[in-house]
Order: C-alpha cells, then sequence, then structure tokens
C-alpha cells in the first residue's frame, strides 16, 4: 500500500472520532452538568450534535469540493476540526460545547465528503472496491483504538476524552505532503446536457441508498448513544468498561469491512444490504433480552459487523453511480444521510426508552431492522435489475 492509500485512510478515522469517541464520558458529563434541564438529552447530544451539522452541510460541502480544490478545502478543514474537537478540554458550559460540536460537525462534513470523493478520483475498478473494503476496516480499527484510549481518559476524567482530537495535527501534517488535486474534471458546456440528464435518470436509486443508509446509521448509533447507559444500567460503572462494547463491536466491523469486497464477488448490493440489517436486528433483540454485561458485549459485537458492511456497499454503490463531474455532490448526499440517521438516532429512541426502558427499545428497535431486511430481500428479487 502506497503512502497516498495510508494518507486517506488516516483521514477517513477522523470521521470514526467525531462523535463516538466522547462515548465512554457520557454518564460522567451528565452528572457534571446535572443542573442543566434536561440534562440526559444534551449530553447525549454532544455525540450526535456534529452529526446534524454534518448532515445541514454536506450538499454545501459536497459543491465546494466539485468547484474548489479539494485538498485545499481538506487541510483547512483538518486544522478547524482539530481545534473545535479538543475545546471540550476547557470549555465549562454545556451549550458552549454543543456550539463547538456543531462547528466540528462542519469540518467532518467536507473532510468525509472530499476523503471519498478523492477515492473515486484516484481509484478505479478492482482496486476502488478493495480500497473501500480496507477503508471501512482502517476505520473500525481506527474506531476500536480511539475508543479504547478515550475509556481509559474518561475514567480519569469526562474532559480527557476530547484531547484525542489533537491526533489531526499529525494527520494534516502527512496530508498536505501527499495528497494532490485531481486534474480539472469539470465537463465542458457540450456535455452538460447529457450529464444533467443522466443525473435526473440515476436520482431515485441515488435517493433510496441515502434513504437506506440514514436508516442504517439511526440503528447503529443506538450503540453507541445508549448502550453505555444499558451497560452502566447492568453493572458496569466505570469509563473503561462501558467503552468495552464499543470497542469490541468496532474491531468485528472492521473484520467484517476487511473481507467486503470478497463478499462483493457473490451478492448484489440489496442482498448485502439484507443481510446486515438482519444481523443489526438479531444483535439488538437480544441484548434487550439480556440481563449480563458480557453477553451485551457480544450481542454488539454481531450487530456491529453489520456496519462493517454497510460504509463500503454504500459508498462502492453510490461511486459506481457518479462521474468526475458530480463525485463531490453525489457523495455529500451520502454524508448528509449518514449523519442525519446519527443525529436522529437518540432523538427517535429517546422516548421509546422513556416509556419502556433501555432493553425493551433495544428490542422494538431489532424488530424494525428486521423487517428492513425482510423489505430489502424482497425488493431484490423484485428489482433485481437495480443490483450489480
Amino acid at each position: 500500500m502506497n503512502l497516498l492509500k495510508a494518507t486517506l485512510l488516516l483521514i477517513s478515522t477522523l470521521t470514526v472520532m467525531a462523535g463516538a469517541t466522547v462515548a465512554p464520558a457520557l454518564p460522567m458529563m451528565r452528572d457534571f452538568f446535572t443542573d442543566y434541564p434536561n440534562a440526559d438529552l444534551l449530553t447525549r447530544l454532544v455525540i450526535t450534535m456534529p452529526a446534524l451539522f454534518i448532515a445541514l452541510f454536506s450538499p454545501v460541502a459536497g459543491w465546494l469540493l466539485d468547484t474548489y480544490s479539494k485538498k485545499k478545502l481538506l487541510l483547512i478543514t483538518m486544522l478547524v476540526y482539530a481545534l473545535a474537537g479538543a475545546s471540550g478540554l476547557v470549555l465549562n458550559n454545556l451549550y458552549h460545547i454543543l456550539v463547538s460540536r456543531a462547528i466540528l460537525g462542519i469540518a467532518v462534513s467536507i473532510i468525509m465528503t472530499g476523503a471519498t470523493a478523492l477515492v473515486g478520483d484516484y481509484l478505479e475498478g478492482k482496486e476502488r472496491m478493495e480500497f473501500l473494503g480496507m477503508q471501512g476496516a482502517f476505520m473500525a480499527f481506527g474506531g476500536t483504538v480511539f475508543v479504547s484510549i478515550a475509556g481509559y481518559l474518561a475514567g480519569l476524567s469526562w474532559r480527557f476524552p476530547f484531547a484525542v482530537y489533537l491526533a489531526a495535527f499529525l494527520i494534516l501534517g502527512l496530508a498536505a505532503r501527499v495528497l494532490y488535486e485531481p486534474e480539472n474534471t469539470q465537463q465542458a458546456g457540450s456535455d452538460r446536457k447529457a450529464a444533467r440528464q443522466e443525473n435526473k435518470n440515476i436520482r431515485p436509486l441515488q435517493y433510496l441508498i441515502y434513504t437506506t443508509i440514514f436508516f442504517g446509521m439511526l440503528l447503529f448509533y443506538i450503540i453507541p448513544v445508549q448502550s453505555p447507559f444499558l451497560l452502566a444500567q447492568l453493572g458496569a460503572e466505570k469509563g473503561i468498561m462501558t467503552s468495552l462494547g464499543l470497542i469490541v463491536g468496532t474491531f468485528c466491523a472492521a473484520v467484517a469491512s476487511f473481507f467486503y469486497n470478497r463478499i462483493k464477488r457473490w451478492l448484489h448490493f440489496n442482498q448485502i444490504y439484507a443481510i446486515l440489517f438482519f444481523m443489526f436486528g438479531l444483535g439488538f433483540i437480544f441484548i434487550g433480552f439480556t440481563q449480563s454485561v458480557t453477553q451485551v458485549v457480544i450481542y454488539t459485537a454481531f450487530a456491529c459487523a453489520g456496519i462493517g458492511l454497510l460504509m463500503p456497499n454504500t459508498s462502492l454503490y453510490l461511486l459506481s453511480l457518479s462521474q468526475a463531474h458530480n463525485r463531490g455532490r453525489i457523495m455529500g448526499g451520502m454524508t448528509g444521510a449518514v449523519f442525519l440517521g446519527q443525529f436522529f438516532s437518540p432523538i427517535a429512541l429517546q422516548p421509546i426508552v422513556n416509556q419502556v426502558g433501555l432493553s425493551e427499545a433495544h428490542i422494538y428497535a431489532g424488530g424494525f431492522s428486521v423487517l428492513l431486511s425482510l423489505l430489502f430481500f424482497l425488493y431484490y428479487l423484485r428489482k433485481s435489475k437495480f443490483a450489480f
């Protein structure tokens, strides 16, 4: 693997750090800010606030990346990312922390969209498919490392996990040296009409993929947002213990991503969606029925293997629909859908948690995910012409 690919992989880890890195600190942060109204919800939004602003800004990010220098935009936003991400080390107001998380989200929208678009610019065919599987694995392994470090640091202070974001300075230096700007890929005026017609033809499938990953991320983010509280409820009180499920889960996601390119040789995109939603569903249902910390960790690992397939499957699907002139905008839509799902995860599930409890909420989420799996299986049977 050359240095260019390694740099793209490292940049991809920054998107993993955007939310889940501070997840182990949530219970302690809630206790620190307990005097704030709705402290339970507000502390959960520390994870998902970046997701809202990533989702809102991603269409703009895609347009900027199709219009201006991808490399310059990435370097600027990586600097903003490091400063905004680490600000939780010194801020004493929960609302100010949420503002800094919003700024972090704007930076991530450009970083994630730009990194994926550059994969499409630099790589093609089999090499692209293999890299996306490797990217998913590297992101998950990076998540394992970052969450492990954050879990240890959270045991010392809820502030210390924010220091992990300073790692972006190291990646920034490497990116400035290695990345290069792709050739101007804007289509000539005579080709723009044909390009617009082609964009119109793929739009229904494009929006279906966006909807799919929205629900996938809404379900997946139950794990970093709600599972630490379930583990604490079952007796895992320390930060390092509440991060255990995330560590094992991200490891399993990495393994699944690593084997994605082999799985894709045999299965269509929609078949893979059916499988991964079924894995989500079973994992959540089993989590809801157990009262054992160890079993929660095991079932979390099973569910997380699905997320290892979700990201590379969606990225490759959309890149196969894109061309050089619209790659930033198409991938910007994916970035928006990913993080919109993350943001709405606690908002959608918290009323259920309040009504029936954490365990039962996991069961309901699992049933919904199994339903999505069945719908995708039926969709594949009836609409297999959409599958590649």
